[in-house]
């Protein structure tokens, strides 16, 4: 679900302020990820998964820059 970033051409972060709100809950066999841009609300626990995945890398590659 999420693209790699690894050729160093990194996703802009945006000011705090333009950043969507997001929520995250278990929504029976499904985890919902409301955003106030968007308009996917479902995941299967495989793709919420990937995109915490993603989240994580992102983390630990800005953690060692």
């Amino acid at each position: 679900m999420a693209t790699d970033q690894s050729d160093g051409s990194g996703i802009r972060v945006p000011p705090l302020e333009n950043t969507a709100f997001f929520s995250i809950e278990a929504d029976d066999d499904y985890v919902r990820i409301e955003q106030s841009l968007g308009n996917q609300v479902l995941y299967t626990p495989e793709e919420a998964r990937d995109i915490a995945q993603s989240i994580l890398d992102a983390v630990d590659e800005a953690s060692h820059e």
